[in-house]
């Protein structure tokens, strides 16, 4: 990610250069995947370029409630190859 100063105070700040308004479903599964590896809900959302509420849906289950399972499932499967 760029970082860029705030033009007024000088305070470096992260830019969001992608940025969503929903999660499709290959995107809810790196979701998961991500908590999974113990990113933090925060980092999540950063990373995601999304309204954080769109993120909790996803953890919830609300939205694409099958990509928990395909998470565990491919993070099983990185595991096996180690």
């Amino acid at each position: 990610m760029a970082i860029s100063m705030h033009p007024v105070t000088g305070v470096p700040l992260n830019d969001i250069t992608i940025r969503r308004k929903t999660i499709n479903e290959e995107e809810a599964v790196t979701v998961h995947v991500m908590k999974l590896q113990g990113v933090s809900y925060t980092v999540i959302v950063h990373h995601f370029g999304v309204d954080a509420r769109r993120i909790g849906e996803v953890l919830r289950g609300e939205v694409w409630p099958e990509a928990a399972e395909k998470a565990l499932a491919l993070s099983d499967d990185l595991f096996a190859r180690h």
